[in-house]
C-alpha cells in the first residue's frame, strides 16, 4: 500500500516562510484593529513592524536556498544529458557553467 500524500508535505523553509508571513499578517491586523478601538499598541506595532523585517530575511534566505538547489538540479539534469551525447569532459564543462555564481 502506498502512503498517502500530505497536503502540508513541505520543507522545513517553506514552512517556516509560510508562518512568519501569516504572524506578520495577524500582527497588522491586530495593530490596524487596535488602533480603531482606541488601545495603546505601541509595543505591537514595533513587534508588527519587526515582524515585517524578519518575513525579508526569510524570503531572502529561501529564494537563495531554492536557486542553489535548481541549479544543482539542473547540472545534475545537463551532465547526465550531455555526457551520453558529447563525452563526460564537455558535460562537467557545461556543469561548471551552470553551477557558476
Amino acid at each position: 500500500m502506498s502512503k498517502p500524500k500530505h497536503v502540508l508535505n513541505l520543507e522545513f523553509s517553506k514552512k517556516m516562510l509560510i508562518l512568519f508571513s501569516v504572524l506578520s499578517i495577524i500582527l497588522v491586523i491586530v495593530c490596524i484593529v487596535g488602533t480603531i478601538v482606541g488601545w495603546d499598541i505601541t509595543a505591537l506595532a514595533i513587534l508588527a513592524g519587526t515582524s515585517l523585517v524578519a518575513d525579508g530575511t526569510w524570503g531572502g534566505f529561501y529564494l537563495w536556498k531554492s536557486k542553489n538547489e535548481n541549479r544543482a538540479k539542473y547540472a545534475q539534469k545537463f551532465l547526465n544529458l550531455f555526457a551520453e551525447k558529447y563525452g563526460v569532459d564537455a558535460a562537467i564543462r557545461i556543469a561548471e557553467v551552470v553551477l557558476k555564481d
